[in-house]
């Protein structure tokens, strides 16, 4: 679970650092200054964290329960 939440940490830090470059690329591209979807890099980063949390965290209660129904047989 320690390295799943290093993973959530590091996507999330990750689409925020990319974010500013991602901005710049689209002004640059556009010629202009708008804002796009490259703004929501950030939120799609979270979901993606939490959506990878979450399947690690179902996957390792599943398997501390089949261990105890080991131990109980």
């Amino acid at each position: 679970m320690k390295l799943a939440r290093i993973v959530y940490l590091l996507i999330i830090l990750s689409s925020i650092i990319i974010t500013p470059y991602a901005v710049k690329y689209a002004t640059s591209i556009r010629g202009y200054k708008a804002y796009g979807g490259e703004y929501l890099i950030p939120i799609l980063g979270w979901i993606i964290a939490t959506i990878f949390y979450e399947i690690c965290n179902t996957i390792h209660q599943r398997k501390k329960l089949k261990s105890r129904r080991k131990k109980h047989e």
